[in-house]
């Protein structure tokens, strides 16, 4: 969640070319989506409620809020926030809704429905992965050339191999690993060091979500934007979960709890914040880094204190304590740990 945050405030481009940073932390969470639900062992209906109750609750207060705000200052109503929440439909449109993160309440949802139908009885191997690499990279690139970037973007099959990646390694036996995670942790830092050198020097346009490249014949460029898409989706998720297996695993620190359990209203809700602060800082005068660190200040830390006050004032009433009830009661025992997103804590 601190690495999508961190993309939209710095509005960093340069060093993950063809996509902006921001994605590394969606290609992260969808990881994280399909390494827990190889280990769920809940009925299906309690582990879709429990991953999707929360997001689709707050995803539509939230919308319901900027519809509200909208009619009152007279900018708009700004309906395609609640698309997401009607099926995912927003993923057949080439734009993003106006809160623009709420894009992902529609993949997620359709990523959950393809395990709950089909996935869930598949063990993952590696071939499978490897395919679905090879399959995603032209689909995407025909998706860019004829129904936009936009849904090349949301539809699941920009994050297949990822989400494979997860129940792949997911489904594995625990193994407690002894070597260091240096040598990963250089490999990655020396690995996207060389991809971003190597990036200045490609033309590329920064179009979104993915970068255009310019000069190059139209179905070369298409295809190799696609390719570089799923070679840094790819990378990431592999580098991050094979450099931290092999971490000790303490206790998380306050810090790291605290954003953690209140990462669903920070991602619902820090674009509307980054936005309305942008032009207020500018007029400031604020310089660079201080537009950053006030955004991240805000729109991370202060979002998720809000979301604690919320949590706070959720438990003491007694309908939500009757849902938590019959929540635990339909859990059951030996739950995995569910993913940040879409959990109800």
């Amino acid at each position: 969640m601190t690495v999508i945050v961190y993309g939209h405030v710095t509005r960093a481009v340069a060093w993950t070319a063809p996509i902006y940073p921001k994605q590394l932390g969606v290609a992260l969470f969808l990881f994280a989506t399909g390494f827990t639900l190889a280990r769920e062992t809940r009925p299906v209906w309690a582990a879709l409620f429990k991953r999707l109750a929360q997001l689709w609750v707050f995803g539509f207060i939230c919308a319901a809020a900027i519809s509200v705000a909208g009619a009152a200052t007279g900018t708009g109503l700004a309906l395609s926030n609640f698309l997401p929440l009607a099926g995912g439909a927003n993923v057949v449109f080439n734009n993003f809704p106006a809160n623009p993160t709420t894009w992902y309440l529609g993949t997620y949802l359709h990523l959950l429905v393809v395990w709950a139908l089909w996935l869930r009885r598949v063990r993952v191997r590696t071939w499978m992965v490897v395919a679905a690499i090879a399959i995603e990279i032209p689909l995407r690139a025909l998706l860019m050339a004829t129904a936009g970037r936009f849904v090349a973007y949301m539809l699941l099959t920009n994050w297949a191999a990822v989400f494979l990646y997860g129940l792949a390694r997911g489904r594995e036996e625990d193994v407690e690993l002894t070597s260091s995670p240096v040598p990963w942790i250089v490999a990655a830092v020396a690995g996207f060091a060389a991809w971003a050198f190597a990036m200045r020097w490609v033309a590329f346009e920064l179009t979104v979500p993915f970068m255009t490249l310019r000069g190059w014949p139209a179905a070369v460029a298409l295809l190799a934007v696609s390719a570089g898409v799923s070679a840094v989706y790819f990378l990431a998720a592999a580098i991050v979960f094979e450099s931290t297996r092999r971490l000790a695993a303490p206790a998380a620190p306050v810090v790291v709890r605290f954003i953690a359990r209140n990462t669903s209203i920070i991602f619902l809700a820090h674009m509307p914040v980054v936005l309305a602060l942008h032009p207020l800082l500018m007029s400031w005068h604020v310089g660079y880094a201080g537009r950053v660190a006030i955004q991240m200040l805000v729109s991370l830390v202060g979002l998720a204190a809000v979301s604690e006050a919320i949590w706070r004032l959720l438990q003491r009433s007694s309908t939500y304590s009757t849902l938590v009830r019959a929540r635990e009661r339909g859990d059951g025992a030996g739950t995995a740990t569910a993913p940040l997103m879409g959990t109800l804590r």
